[in-house]
């Protein structure tokens, strides 16, 4: 009886210890970020963006010129949808399930791109068009991007 017993604890910590893994969720950080040939405009909020970053765009697409017009982060736990507010009437969704991401991009409330990646993959891109000479993305990824100093990542901490 006390054998029996001293399992049922184990097993219940075991149970206890998965449940808050799952309930801690995943971190992940996104980007929105302009792509153009000609000079970006000198907004207040855009930014250059990281040479990792630079490098996997330029390999991807044409544009010569890339900013960021905002970041941030978000955790996704398993089973419940995230939503992220995007400048333009934006919104991206979330959803994780065990070891898959599924992202969905909404624009005016109408569902623009859907795409499913694993978990663990380094980023994900979506975008589009802004007109003839510009294009828009809206990068997830898992690593933090070198445009969220240190300070502001304490700061969101407290």
């Amino acid at each position: 009886m006390k054998r029996c017993w001293m399992v049922l604890c184990l097993l219940a910590l075991v149970s206890l210890r998965g449940n808050a893994a799952a309930e801690d969720g995943r971190t992940y950080y996104f980007q929105v970020i302009c792509g153009s040939d000609k000079q970006l405009p000198a907004k207040a909020d855009a930014k250059p963006i990281g040479a990792k970053l630079r490098s996997q765009l330029e390999t991807k697409f044409r544009w010569k010129n890339y900013a960021e017009l905002t970041h941030g982060e978000c955790t996704v736990n398993d089973f419940k949808t995230t939503t992220i507010k995007l400048p333009e009437r934006r919104e991206m969704q979330l959803q994780l399930t065990g070891n898959t991401i599924e992202t969905r991009l909404y624009r005016g409330g109408q569902l623009v791109r859907k795409s499913r990646e694993h978990a663990n993959s380094r980023s994900l891109i979506m975008g589009g068009d802004q007109g003839p000479n510009e294009s828009w993305f809206i990068v997830i990824r898992r690593d933090k991007p070198s445009t969220i100093p240190a300070a502001a990542q304490a700061k969101r901490a407290d």
